[in-house]
Formats: C-alpha cells, structure tokens, sequence
C-alpha cells in the first residue's frame, strides 16, 4: 500500500513512506504470480499444504513479502507459512484503483482463493499491515483463527502531513467520502493520485467500528509485540517527540484490547522492524498463538 497521503514520517510506520512507486526488487520471484482476475499477485508459501492452519504475513508500507524470510525459515517445519505482496509492490502487478484498505484486503481474500491457500488463518501484519490483517479478520473472519501484530499502525495515529508541515491525526483529515467498493478490473494504479486517497477514511472507518466493538476479535488469541527503540524523526525537538512517542507506545499496547484473549510484548531491543532486529521473537509469537488457536486455550501471560 503506498502511503504517500500525509506522509513521510509516521508514528504509525515509525519509518520513512516512500512518496513514490517502488522499484521492483531485483531477481526472478522467489514464490509464484497468481492471476486474481486483471492481475497478479506473488506469494510465496512454505511448508506442508495440509498444515493444521496456515499463518498469512502483511508487511508494512514499503515493505515487501521478503521482510518475512527470516521469519517464515525460523517456523518449524510442520508449519505452513506465507507471505505476498500486495498489487505494485515486489513482484506484484499493479492493480486497479483506488489503492484502498478495502481493495488490498479483498485482493488478498482473492489471491488466497486463486491459490487453493487452506483455512483456519493466523493472521500476522508488520505496521499498516497491521490494520490490514484486522479489516480482514472482519471481512472473512470465519476462516480467521488467531492474530500476532507486529508494531502495529493505530486506527488514532499521528503522521507528519508534508502539504500542512505538520503533524496531524490521520482520521481527522477524512472528508465526507464513501470509500469505493473493491473491484477486479480497471485501469492500473502506477501513481500517487489525491483524488484517489482514502487512506484517512479507512483509518477513520477502523476507528468508527472499534467505538461500537471495542473487542472484534472476540476470544481469539492475539499477541500484540511493540518495539522499544523509537528514535525522533530529523527535525523534531526532544519535547514534542516525548509526547508522540508516549502516545505510540500506548496506541501498540491498546491494540491488545481488540481480543479477551491476549497479551501484549515489548521488545526493547528492537527498533520498527521487528520481524528483521528479532525474527525469532515473532516467529515464537506466531507458535504460541497457533497453539492456542489449535487448543481453544488461553494465552500463557
């Protein structure tokens, strides 16, 4: 998902936002493009397809299915795994516009049909991808079985508005639009184009729907990891970084409320990327909640 609405510094992502399309990655696609009927997507999967339940991996903005490798190579052997990209990102084709929260999980929901992807899910998304993986639990969610997040974007975060200079609540910037329907077809996003921005109605979406279900994911188990090094973007005093770090912080921990069943991590090694500075500490966060998934068990806190 570009992100290049408010943004090239985020609390939410806690990196930079690249304002523009991504270069390809280099080489032949380590998985396989599948067609979802106008263009394709890559995936790349491993381990057994008769797995118990397979775990989908939602990177961040910017980032590509190969921030999961480590990761996906630190799973046991029994358990299935797989990472994509989304349309215009890695190996993916680009897709049709607008690029929205709702049409990037509707293409997943295709991609995982189109490539016989068996259910029950663990649903595991870095950042933005994190609100991708909750708008999917709520789409599809009966093939959704448990929840890790990763450094997770917040439904309420703060990102720094380069055409305002300043840092705004992204929900707060949504105007009185409906968010298109996902479609298959049409002409191909390969730009920015702000008429076609609906990123702060989606957050705003998530927010609405969180004040009228505090709990979405019910008793599934979910573990929330935060990361414990946040340094200050260039450019903001010491003062005003204090106040949205604290803010971050809280936002990562609040998210472990959207399930009864749940526990939150702080990683105080780790910077944004977790799934790269610790790859086995997510890894050992996706066992522990396919077990409980698999068990109907509570979480060990």
């Amino acid at each position: 998902m570009k992100l290049p609405l408010l943004a090239v510094l985020a609390i939410a992502c806690g990196a930079s936002a690249r304002l523009t399309a991504q270069t390809p990655p280099s080489g032949p696609a380590p998985g396989v493009l599948v067609d979802i009927g106008g263009h394709k997507l890559h995936i790349r999967c491993v381990g057994p397809a008769d797995a118990t339940a397979t775990v989908i991996l939602e990177a961040g903005g910017g980032g590509f299915s190969t921030t999961w490798s480590r990761v996906q190579d630190l799973l046991p052997s029994r358990v299935r795994s797989c990472a994509y990209d989304r349309a215009g990102s890695g190996w993916s084709e680009p897709g049709p516009a607008p690029r929205t929260m709702k049409q990037e999980v509707f293409e997943l929901h295709a991609l995982l049909r189109a490539a016989k992807v068996r259910g029950p899910l663990v649903l595991v998304g870095h950042s933005i991808g994190g609100l991708l993986v909750r708008l999917y639990a709520d789409r599809y969610g009966s093939d959704v079985v448990g929840v890790v997040l990763v450094d997770p974007a917040h439904e309420s975060a703060v990102l720094y508005s380069l055409p305002l200079g300043r840092w705004v609540r992204l929900r707060e910037q949504a105007r009185d639009r409906v968010v298109p329907d996902p479609r298959r077809e049409g002409k191909a996003s390969t730009q920015y184009n702000p008429d076609d921005d609906y990123l702060a109605e989606g957050f705003r979406a998530l927010y609405v729907g969180r004040q009228a279900n505090p709990e979405p994911l019910g008793n599934r188990p979910l573990i929330v990891l935060g990361a414990g090094k946040r340094p200050p973007p260039p450019g903001t005093s010491d003062s005003l970084w204090e106040v949205l770090r604290s803010e971050r912080d809280q936002q990562v921990r609040d998210l472990a409320g959207l399930s009864r069943n749940s526990k939150f991590v702080l990683d105080s090694a780790s910077g944004h990327a977790i799934q790269q500075d610790n790859p086995s500490l997510v890894a050992h966060a996706i066992e522990e909640v396919l077990e409980a998934a698999t068990r109907h068990a509570r979480l060990v806190r």
